[in-house]
């Protein structure tokens, strides 16, 4: 009787060693995000401020201006804002934020007995828990001597590192993704350089706009505290426009901040007008600022933006929460490319005859012949 051969395994040890390597390769560049991420977040922070810069710049280079020499010259008016805000303004921002840090807890028990503060606070607790916190990191802010020194020396190089990587992804990104395009058929580097393109022009406008938005938002905020009496009109506006570049929540957080801070040391009438002024310039902001300046933006679901902002604040913070959408919106437009040329696919058929049913939404409208039959949908 003869034996049935046994079946060969489907599995090859090439299979294997496939398999395996893949593992490795995810364990690797997983291993390196996490060791390199405090480098990542430079680099992603020096793209930032380049998108942000590249209006400038090529409004400059249109008149004429060399490259080179407009990067020189936006990096001059930084650095000499820098400059003033330095001689001027930081100190005042220093001294205010100072006394508004110190002043918090005493606030935080004026507002205690307000009437609708203290029936939340029955039920919660807030103020006592709020006001302890305050006061237990003001008695810990000073820290030890040698602490200070080295957080201070590793702002400063990062600062550094941010303003070269910033000054080369201006002067030199162009040169790099254009060699980067040599690594594509010659058949579908023109595809790509024009998806670049449209990427980096729907991220650097919308970054561009923000950076706008979020300093009008707050000068106005700053000036209005600074009508109203608010002694710490500067640090609150400062805090609204880095608060205001984080879209939804941050404009959210920077009304509570403003408003409570106003109703505590100003008066329940200047809390009141600090809060109309800033409903009346959020309308403002929505329907007539935003659609002026973001016109060839993102647009992109509000849901999405939650759960892109969710999950980037998760990861890096108040970093994160500020990168999140650009790169989303870069990831999105590659998405929407991928998106297209699958429905032309699924549109002429894998012949490039056949005709494919969509969904009405997804046709295009064609006229069609007086002898074409009409086509029947399931």
């Amino acid at each position: 009787m003869a034996l049935t051969p046994r079946p060969r395994s489907q599995v090859t040890p090439r299979t294997v060693w496939t398999v395996a390597l893949n593992v490795l390769a995810l364990v690797a560049v997983l291993w390196f995000l996490a060791t390199a991420w405090t480098v990542l977040t430079w680099v992603l922070v020096a793209l930032f401020l380049a998108l942000a810069a590249q209006p400038l710049v090529s409004r400059m280079e249109q008149r004429g201006v060399r490259r080179g020499g407009a990067v020189l010259v936006v990096f001059m008016l930084g650095f000499g804002l820098l400059a003033m805000l330095v001689m001027t303004l930081v100190p005042m921002l220093l001294e205010q934020g100072q006394a508004l840090v110190f002043a918090t807890p005493d606030y935080l028990d004026r507002l205690q007995h307000k009437q609708w503060v203290q029936k939340l606070d029955e039920r919660y607790d807030v103020i006592d828990r709020a006001s302890a916190e305050l006061r237990r990191r003001i008695m810990m802010a000073p820290g030890p001597m040698l602490g200070v020194v080295t957080d201070i020396l590793q702002q400063l190089v990062a600062a550094l590192t941010v303003t070269v990587l910033t000054a080369f992804f201006l002067l030199f990104g162009k040169d790099l993704f254009e060699k980067s395009l040599l690594w594509v058929e010659p058949s579908h580097r023109e595809h790509w350089r024009t998806l670049g393109q449209q990427m980096h022009r729907t991220v650097g406008s919308y970054v561009a706009g923000a950076f706008l938005i979020s300093l009008i938002g707050g000068a106005v905020t700053a000036v209005t505290l600074l009508l109203l009496g608010v002694p710490y009109f500067l640090p609150l506006g400062l805090t609204m426009a880095v608060l205001g570049l984080i879209p939804f929540l941050g404009s959210f957080l920077g009304a509570i901040l403003v408003t409570g801070t106003t109703f505590a040391s100003a008066g329940t009438k200047a809390g009141f007008i600090a809060l109309g002024v800033f409903l009346v310039y959020q309308q403002l902001e929505g329907h007539l600022l935003q659609p002026l300046i973001q016109r060839r933006t993102l647009h992109m679901n509000p849901l999405l933006i939650a759960l892109v902002m969710l999950l980037g604040t998760s990861l890096a913070g108040l970093v994160g929460a500020l990168l999140s959408l650009p790169i989303a919106g870069a990831v999105q437009v590659l998405l929407q490319d991928r998106l297209a040329r699958r429905n032309e696919r699924w549109r002429t058929g894998k012949d490039g005859v056949t005709q494919v049913i969509l969904a009405p939404e997804d046709q295009e409208p064609r006229e069609r012949p007086p002898d074409e039959p009409p086509v029947l949908q399931h």
